[in-house]
């Protein structure tokens, strides 16, 4: 069963059974724990629709800006729940310790589309740069961040500056309820001194966002390219990468069964790349070595 399969058999249990479900819209991506609307049963029969319709399987074409502008597009149509679904199967409260134990500043969140992983990270307190084809994911970022009335504002020293890069000026940490849940931590929680810059472009064309970047996050982008295109795609990944950088790169295989091989696409290249996996370094290796690649695998 594939991750958004699994996020449909629950979507079709609630429309079934017509039980309230926390969903993440904007509200709740802002909110965490906020109550869900009247109409959010209806919301989940109109994605299950959409769903079957194929309105929400990504392009064929991963290069395709105005194939992805409609994917996203259908999604926001429904309400991003499926996207808060993910955030959560994504969310990893070890993330920020492994970036404070690398060093980090400066952070590429690749193909991130509605995740809230970019903000959350930011609010962390690194200054993370969003890369994405769509235009409607700009925008949508840019509707919640200048949103008047989001709980951001009431984050200290919150800024969205005239270049539309938001700031999160000051010393001191953010309260927790203030931010995404996704990455939540008691050892590392959100501090001031992180900044969020959106950019729409195709991650193949190296002068968009040339870095260099501590480090590089992509979820479940690379693996959408075709197998013989993914080696040019991870080539322009790491040519965006400090010297000693990170790449943090996660596969979802739905197709997955108990017995098969659990093994990452991009593994084999970048080991041939000279890079060193995270769960085979020492805690010296880990801070020291040149390039880390932190491999993230799900199923279901």
């Amino acid at each position: 069963m594939s991750l958004r399969d699994a996020f449909r058999r629950g979507l079709t249990r609630l429309v079934a059974s017509r039980t309230p479900k926390l969903s993440a819209d904007e509200a709740s991506l802002q909110k965490p724990g906020a109550s869900v609307p009247d109409g959010e049963r209806a919301r989940a029969g109109r994605w299950l629709e959409a769903f079957e319709a194929g309105r929400l399987t990504p392009p064929r074409n991963v290069r395709d800006a105005a194939a992805w502008d409609a994917y996203w597009t259908n999604h926001l149509d429904v309400g991003p729940m499926e996207q808060g679904f993910s955030d959560m199967m994504s969310s990893d409260p070890t993330l920020a310790g492994l970036l404070v134990d690398r060093g980090t500043r400066t952070v590429l969140c690749v193909g991130n589309g509605l995740s809230s992983e970019a903000l959350a990270v930011a609010l962390l307190g690194f200054e993370v740069t969003v890369l994405d084809i769509s235009r409607v994911v700009a925008a949508f970022m840019d509707n919640i961040l200048t949103n008047p009335a989001s709980r951001l504002r009431e984050i200290p020293g919150f800024v969205v500056a005239s270049d539309g890069i938001v700031r999160v000026t000051g010393d001191g940490a953010i309260d927790p309820d203030l931010c995404p849940p996704i990455h939540r931590s008691t050892a590392h929680t959100p501090r001031r001194g992180g900044s969020l810059t959106c950019v729409t472009g195709d991650l193949m064309e190296p002068a968009i966002c040339p870095g260099p970047f501590d480090v590089i996050i992509e979820r479940r982008t690379l693996q959408l390219f075709a197998e013989e295109d993914r080696g040019a795609a991870l080539e322009a990944l790491v040519g965006r990468l400090a010297d000693k950088g990170t790449l943090i790169s996660h596969q979802h295989n739905g197709g997955w069964r108990p017995g098969q091989d659990r093994r990452h696409y991009a593994r084999d290249w970048l080991q041939g790349h000279g890079f060193v996996f995270e769960h085979a370094a020492g805690s010296e290796e880990l801070a020291g070595c040149p390039r880390l690649a932190s491999l993230r695998y799900s199923t279901g």
